[in-house]
């Protein structure tokens, strides 16, 4: 069988390959594929008209010399953004100027003035966006783009104010979400800490907040076997209509793991939506649902990408309904 990197391409039907394609000839699981391309943005891969991402060559070629490089110890958050040639220059041992790794920048949004001007003398920090506060931030539109930072600055730290935050990084689809206050309830600063927020109070010094930085960009990959503390919920991939048709789809291999992975997965989002819905009676039985929900819809993402495993080595076509 010719190697598909050996094709020839044109220039009006580029090479393309679809991302279980891309991701085996890498030799990366195509789940962490689409983790590094939403969090670090590894390849700008070009998207179908049914939208449908698919890879170039030189995509591949990036996502090869990415992989052995994570293997090799570097973090994948100061690698994502070098050129073609500054990866091979680390495969082969070769030094990689220092002004090269600093372009490996984060791009951050962030709700306050005053964190603004402290995240400002942070190096590898791009401010895409600075506002006032969460009211200003709710109503301006979401870039279009995911943000590798959100980082949020609050006076009070109420109750009210964790949905709002948490909303905010699921809109921005934030890699990482900071927030710093003044003054608040610790069931607050717990609730935040539950979803995975890093939470300090006033004053935060210059140095702890750079460290932040570095931490969210050299933060490894979830892994599909040994991350799950690192797995975040995702919005949903399959809506009730596409688990419905995959159960009953006649199964091509004798396990029925399609049926049984679509019906796993139909139960999960039920739950999690159902926690979401449950009627609180304080703000300690609200933060115990807001936990449930999230520890529902993390394990729904994971089943859902292990779904789409299925569906994939089954030769069935993968839709996202997330990216539409």
């Amino acid at each position: 069988m010719p190697d598909p990197l050996s094709q020839p391409t044109t220039t009006t039907d580029a090479y393309r390959l679809r991302s279980g394609t891309a991701a085996r000839l890498a030799g990366l699981p195509v789940t962490t594929l689409r983790v590094w391309e939403r969090r670090y943005g590894v390849v700008a891969a070009a998207k179908t008209t049914s939208g449908q991402r698919v890879y170039s060559k030189h995509d591949v070629s990036r996502l090869r010399l990415l992989r052995q490089l994570t293997h090799a110890g570097h973090a994948i958050g100061t690698i994502a953004t070098l050129e073609l040639d500054s990866l091979q220059a680390l495969i082969t041992g070769l030094p990689v100027p220092a002004a090269t790794l600093a372009t490996a920048t984060l791009d951050a949004f962030v709700v306050g003035r005053s964190a603004a001007h402290a995240l400002e003398a942070v190096p590898g920090c791009v401010l895409r966006a600075v506002h006032d506060d969460l009211d200003q931030a709710e109503s301006a539109p979401a870039p279009e783009n995911r943000v590798d930072l959100l980082l949020v600055r609050l006076a009070s730290l109420q109750p009210h104010a964790v949905d709002r935050v948490l909303a905010l990084g699921a809109a921005l689809r934030a890699g990482a979400i900071f927030v710093v206050y003044g003054f608040g309830t610790e069931a607050s600063a717990g609730s935040l800490r539950e979803a995975g927020v890093t939470v300090r109070r006033e004053p935060l010094a210059g140095r702890e907040l750079a460290q932040w930085v570095r931490d969210a960009r050299e933060a490894p990959s979830p892994s599909p076997r040994t991350g799950e503390a690192g797995w975040q919920v995702a919005p949903r991939r399959f809506d009730d209509e596409a688990l419905t048709r995959l159960a009953e789809m006649p199964s091509p291999v004798t396990c029925e793991c399609l049926r049984h992975m679509a019906e796993i997965v139909a139960q999960l989002a039920g739950f999690e939506r159902y926690s979401q819905e449950c009627t609180s009676t304080g703000p300690a039985d609200a933060a115990l649902h807001r936990h449930l929900s999230r520890t529902a819809g993390t394990a729904r993402t994971m089943f859902e990408q292990a779904l789409q495993l299925v569906m994939e080595d089954a030769g069935l076509e993968v839709r996202d309904e997330s990216a539409r």
